[in-house]
């Protein structure tokens, strides 16, 4: 609540006072009366009734305080419905082996494995954190576009938020077991042996390339450097740079990963299968040369389309990043509307003071 004229309370300082002064009126001294024998008189105790003598004052003092707080106009935010054009999103999310990795210290590790839970690797915070932006987005269009050594498009453009946060919690990273045919041990939705990040934007672009909407965005999520598919993502972004400035398509990257504490899943040396511990928990271990990056190639690709490159070496980094770039980048216009309230206090005002004349005009009338 609000006021929309807040310096009128200051007239409830002169009103405390009055109030005060009256009722230090009202309790001075009783009044005299001569009677011949004050037998009967010391005998009488008053009622309780008699008590509430004062009610009435009471009563149209707290009337003035309530039309003081009328006349500064009390409002109340109430919801109000957004109108208007939303924005358009694909995320490309990387689903390359690497994206397994852990990023926190071995301390951190243990520990949650200890409470019999198991560390979230890159693929899996990333899905967290875009599972909180699509329900935050109740009025944009998001689309999905997956990559490894392909690229794929997983959902197209959509306000269907169920649906897609279905097909998000469905997706089954690779996690490099395979079996004796050679698919994945796991069932995954992509194999992860390369990283095509030029066909990922490429496909991103082409979701959002027919789209009247004036905000246009791709939200880029990978942990290595391209070097796979047909698509140089410096020629895509190049091209994704050169279009109308009226509709702007910007592209906003993340580097996960590459910190000084990565661990890996680790595999039996003969069988191929993961390593895990006598509770079914994995067994992590450092991996023998760090992953290929290239945040040059990631920063280049944000510079040329107008939007802005992030590097998370943790996962509590890329949740910051992330948050950061929906507070600055994505925040909703706020609208507030509020609504006038000052006839309830204004009503109870009269109603007191009324209420308060009629009684003590009858039931506490003073006499003589």
């Amino acid at each position: 609540m609000r006021f929309e004229s807040p310096a009128l309370l200051l007239l409830l300082i002169p009103a405390i006072a009055a109030i005060a002064w009256g009722l230090r009126r009202l309790h001075a001294g009783p009044a005299f009366l001569n009677f011949p024998s004050l037998g009967a008189v010391r005998q009488a105790l008053p009622s309780r009734f008699g008590r509430l003598v004062n009610l009435p004052r009471w009563m149209q003092a707290v009337a003035l305080l309530l039309a003081i707080g009328a006349l500064a106009r009390p409002q109340v935010e109430e919801p109000a419905e957004l109108t208007g054009e939303g924005a358009d999103f694909v995320i490309a999310l990387d689903m390359s082996g690497s994206m397994n990795a852990v990023d926190m210290p071995p301390q951190r590790i243990i520990a949650l494995q200890q409470a019999g839970r198991e560390p979230p690797n890159r693929f899996e915070a990333a899905q967290e954190v875009l599972k909180r932006f699509i329900r935050s987005r109740d009025q944009d269009r998001i689309g999905l576009v997956i990559f490894a050594g392909k690229a794929y498009v997983k959902f197209p453009l959509t306000m269907d938020q169920e649906a897609m946060l279905r097909i998000l919690d469905e997706l089954v990273l690779d996690d490099r077991s395979r079996t004796p045919e050679g698919h994945c041990g796991n069932g995954c939705t992509i194999t992860g042996e390369a990283t095509a990040i030029g066909d990922a934007l490429a496909r991103a672009y082409k979701r959002l390339d027919a789209s009247d909407t004036r905000s246009r965005n791709i939200i880029l999520i990978t942990d290595g450097d391209n070097n796979a598919g047909t698509a140089a993502p410096e020629e895509v972004a190049r091209f994704i740079g050169q279009q109308s400035p009226d509709r702007p398509i910007a592209v906003y990257t993340f580097l996960v990963g590459g910190g000084e504490h990565t661990y890996m899943p680790a595999f039996h040396q003969h069988s191929g299968r993961l390593l895990r511990t006598p509770e079914g928990l994995r067994v992590y271990e450092k991996p023998d040369q760090p992953f290929p990056v290239n945040p040059d190639l990631l920063r280049q690709i944000a510079g040329m389309t107008g939007g802005e490159y992030f590097e998370a070496p943790t996962e509590d980094a890329f949740r910051a990043a992330f948050s950061n770039l929906e507070r600055t980048r994505f925040a909703s216009p706020s609208i507030r509307r509020y609504r006038e309230v000052y006839l309830v206090p204004l009503g109870l005002a009269m109603a007191l003071f009324l209420l308060g004349e009629v009684l003590a005009m009858t039931a506490w009338r003073r006499w003589p």
